[in-house]
């Protein structure tokens, strides 16, 4: 398993379940770099399973140390530009323009029941929503439900 899996997985089992990435990357980060997805996909890879950025190619982990970022929060705050990385940008495309970034949809419209993400006010699975809602393809729908399920992990939830 490569080190940015294994990162993805403890996230996914709440490896940073208190802290909220987004929120910490915003008020952190985003001043400077602006937001942490566009920010990833225009100046960081994957290669080889490892995150690596334009100029600091050997060691981003040390660098992102180095540039003041909180000791608790390096290996989450990677893996979450690792997955921005890897993940098409269908919600920003598809969903933004009426539900807001989606970190602040995560926080304030979904949750969590039985380990499925649905929607706050009806409880309805976030899979089953998208089939009749923003004219996605099954394998759109696919990138969304992942992408937001991530995104809620990310914010705390």
């Amino acid at each position: 398993m490569t080190r940015v899996a294994a990162l993805l997985l403890a996230l996914a089992a709440g490896g940073a379940a208190a802290a909220d990435l987004h929120a910490y990357w915003d008020g952190r980060c985003g001043s400077c770099h602006g937001d942490s997805a566009a920010f990833a996909r225009s100046t960081l890879a994957l290669r080889d399973g490892q995150l690596v950025g334009r100029h600091h190619v050997d060691d981003l982990p040390r660098f992102l140390r180095q540039h003041g970022l909180a000791e608790t929060l390096v290996e989450p705050v990677l893996a979450m530009l690792a997955a921005q990385v890897a993940t098409p940008p269908r919600y920003a495309g598809a969903c933004q323009g009426c539900h807001g970034k989606a970190a602040e949809l995560a926080r304030e419209s979904l949750r969590w029941r039985d380990g499925m993400l649905v929607g706050r006010k009806r409880g309805v699975p976030v899979a089953e929503l998208l089939r009749d809602h923003g004219g996605l393809g099954e394998a759109e729908q696919a990138v969304v439900v992942r992408t937001l399920e991530r995104v809620r992990r990310e914010v705390g939830g």
